[in-house]
């Protein structure tokens, strides 16, 4: 592991103890066991740091969202589905605290989301390529949306067979021509 991931692993262990209010460059020097210089010399300052934080969640979602492309029969709605079975994938970065605390310091510098916009506008392209209505996939996609930003906010709608009813309904939604139609 790289001293720069390293630093990213400190950080988020932090963030996960002691919330993001607690995360300096001094704290993330001393749980990485190195000195602060040794963390400015990866990261300008903490707003960097927290780049590189999301940076990491985005790359999460990127590795689980690929695995499960790479296995979703080709077909309409390929990418759309591929969202929604990431979307309730335990291991996803919405099931980790971190993801909440990271949101909330990133919406009090809007240039920090950068990194963010640019994966959207990624995915919605990916949307746009493979549905053959993208309102449908739209509102699915926004859906999916919703259950991750109550996820990082700690929020949960349903036990776990209310979540598989949703997602087997959003992947049926994609599986007809007329929404609601019979299978």
């Amino acid at each position: 592991m790289s001293t720069r991931d390293n630093i990213i692993d400190a950080a988020m262990a932090i963030v996960r103890d002691a919330g993001v209010g607690r995360l300096t460059l001094d704290e993330a020097a001393r749980v990485a066991g190195m000195s602060k210089g040794g963390v400015l010399y990866h990261f300008k300052g903490k707003d960097d740091l927290i780049r590189g934080m999301v940076q990491r969640m985005i790359d999460q979602c990127e590795q689980i969202t690929r695995a499960y492309y790479e296995v979703e029969p080709d077909g309409p709605y390929r990418w759309t589905r591929t969202m929604v079975k990431s979307c309730f994938d335990p291991n996803g970065p919405a099931n980790d605290p971190v993801g909440g605390a990271l949101l909330a310091a990133v919406t009090v510098n809007p240039l920090l989301m950068a990194p963010i916009h640019a994966m959207y506008a990624l995915w919605q392209e990916r949307l746009k390529s493979d549905s053959p209505d993208i309102a449908r996939a739209a509102l699915v996609s926004s859906a999916m949306d919703g259950l991750y930003f109550q996820r990082l906010m700690g929020i949960r709608m349903s036990d776990q067979d209310g979540a598989t009813r949703l997602r087997d309904f959003a992947l049926d939604l994609l599986s007809h021509s007329n929404p609601g139609a019979a299978p």
